[in-house]
């Protein structure tokens, strides 16, 4: 049989009841005073820098970005106070032994008495060579001594009735404090919570326009309102992004006088600008200055009307004397990139948009029909990518040229009133002209006894030509126009003509009215004659002068020749 040596176990000695006892209530008054003194120090640190973070923000009006920040500076600083006071005491509370060691530190009459004790009465602690009735008797001796021993009182409050006193004292103040002020107060304690209202003031600054885009060289009003007390001046800073700085005093408005403002002429220059009125500052408003869009550059053709039968050409700026009718092409490039460009027609207040090259967006087209009247020039308006309008842009003068009406002009008979015969055929003979062509020819006339005089209307046969000038004869038979005819009938007649203006007319001109009467066979005879007497008479005066000038230019002759 193998000899083989069994491991000792130790003497277990049973506890103190009493011992173990007090240590617990020692436990549970040291967890008690550590949680209350972090939850009062919390409380104190939590609305003091509530407090201070109102103050601030009511002395210089923090921007939302560092309100931010302090809001989480604050949660993380009491958040920190509260893990390392609070829930860590809560969750790591102390053993027997560091309770224990408290008690020796705070009672040194147990002279190591009382850890010994605690350790002893753990499973193992006494080896079986020692003699446990000297354990007993250690263990039955520190319970003696810490019979009429007050563990509890070793736990040290000053800290919990300091914090403890401050966490009464101080709410009570703020509460006063927050009522006293309760409008003010609770403004600022929702900006401390990213509120974006303004910090409350006796004088309210409010700035409707607040950040602006504006054109170099603009005129810039910077304007605000104020609520509350309504101070009898103030004024404007402004600091420039080369950080030059300037000052001016705003003018009051006599028919507001909650307003105030000041005009910057000719801005040249982007600058941060701040208005201070009574107790009351508003915030950092900007205003950017940038070049407004100009045409650099700007070609234009005319395409004619069709019926004008002529080839487009390229105009310049400078001569814009356009026919009417006439399509004018743009072709521009302007000094920004553009979002939307248009154009205006002035005289007519009409506008038409541009189209921006998708290839290149500072280029942009567009056209327009020239119109017969009113029109006096156009302006190009640009809006670019930065919502910068052109403003006061050029105008680009256009004269419109109207197409001409065509003329025309009897020829025959040369006399203003004629007269004919029932049977007669009337033999019209006219001229008509145009700039273009002739598109119809119509011989007009009214006879005072047939239909009141109405208008009628004989279409003349062009054979199908359109000439630009035309010389034509007509024979007029009154018998199978007018049948019936009774003598004392005046007719008025006269020639209209009709271009081929399909843009803005046609034109329409005519010649001079004209008189024919119908009379009887007899009073034609004797017209006749009396006219054929003016003819005879009109040669013989013709003859008479030939021979009289035959006769001076013969006397002239001789005289220069020396002659008699």
């Amino acid at each position: 049989m193998n000899n083989v040596s069994e491991p000792t176990q130790g003497i277990t000695l049973p506890p103190s009841a009493l011992l173990s006892q007090r240590l617990e209530g020692l436990r549970r008054r040291h967890v008690l005073v550590t949680t209350l003194t972090g939850l009062a120090l919390t409380a104190v640190v939590g609305l003091e820098l509530l407090a201070l973070a109102m103050f601030l923000d009511w002395w210089l009006e923090l921007p939302w970005t560092l309100r931010l920040v302090s809001l989480f500076a604050q949660a993380g600083l009491l958040t920190f106070l509260l893990v390392n006071h609070v829930v860590i005491p809560l969750l790591r509370q102390p053993d027997e032994d560091e309770l224990a060691l408290m008690v020796e530190k705070g009672k040194p009459g147990f002279r190591s008495r009382l850890i010994a004790a605690v350790q002893l009465a753990r499973p193992g602690a006494v080896p079986p060579s020692a003699s446990t009735s000297l354990a007993d008797a250690l263990v039955e001796e520190t319970a003696a001594l810490a019979r009429p021993v007050d563990f509890a009182s070793i736990v040290p409050t000053e800290r919990l009735k300091k914090f403890g006193a401050l966490a009464v004292i101080v709410p009570v103040l703020a509460l006063a404090g927050f009522l006293a002020a309760r409008e003010t107060s609770t403004a600022l304690l929702r900006r401390v919570f990213l509120s974006n209202e303004l910090v409350p003031r006796k004088t309210r600054i409010l700035v409707p326009d607040g950040n602006r885009i504006v054109g170099l060289g603009d005129a810039v009003r910077l304007e605000a309102f104020v609520q509350g007390i309504i101070p009898a001046q103030g004024r404007v800073e402004l600091k420039y992004r080369s950080r030059r700085a300037q000052e001016f005093p705003l003018e009051q408005n006599r028919d507001n006088r909650a307003n105030f403002g000041r005009t910057l002429e000719n801005v040249q220059d982007s600058f941060e600008y701040r208005f201070s009125l009574g107790d009351g500052t508003s915030d950092r408003l900007n205003i950017t200055a940038i070049p407004r869009p100009t045409v650099l550059a700007m070609e234009c053709e005319q395409e004619y009307p069709a019926y004008t039968g002529l080839k487009r050409a390229n105009r310049s700026l400078g001569d814009l004397t356009l026919l009417a009718g006439s399509v004018l092409r743009l072709k521009a490039t302007a000094t920004k990139n553009l979002q939307t460009a248009g154009l205006k027609l002035v005289g007519m207040e009409q506008e038409a948009a541009l189209a921006i090259s998708t290839n290149n967006p500072r280029e942009f087209t567009g056209q327009f029909i020239v119109p017969a009247k009113g029109l006096t020039g156009f302006q190009i308006q640009m809006l670019d990518t930065e919502n910068m309008e052109s403003r006061d842009s050029a105008t680009y003068r256009v004269d419109v040229l109207p197409d001409k009406a065509p003329t025309a002009r009897i020829t025959y008979p040369d006399r203003k009133e004629e007269l004919i015969t029932r049977q007669a055929t009337m033999l019209i003979g006219f001229e008509a002209a145009d700039d273009f062509e002739i598109a119809k020819v119509r011989l007009k006339y009214k006879v005072d006894s047939i239909d009141n005089g109405a208008e009628k209307v004989l279409e003349l046969d062009l054979e199908q030509q359109r000439p630009q000038r035309l010389r034509r004869r007509y024979e007029w038979k009154l018998t199978d126009t007018l049948p019936g005819l009774g003598e004392g009938s005046v007719i008025e007649y006269w020639i209209e003509i009709e271009d081929n203006n399909n843009a803005t007319g046609p034109g329409i001109g005519s010649s001079d009215h004209q008189l024919a009467k119908v009379v009887s066979e007899a009073e034609k005879r004797a017209d006749l004659l009396n006219r054929a007497g003016d003819y005879l008479g009109s040669i013989s005066d013709v003859a008479a002068d030939q021979e009289r000038l035959n006769k001076t230019l013969g006397a002239t002759i001789r005289a220069k020749a020396g002659l008699r």
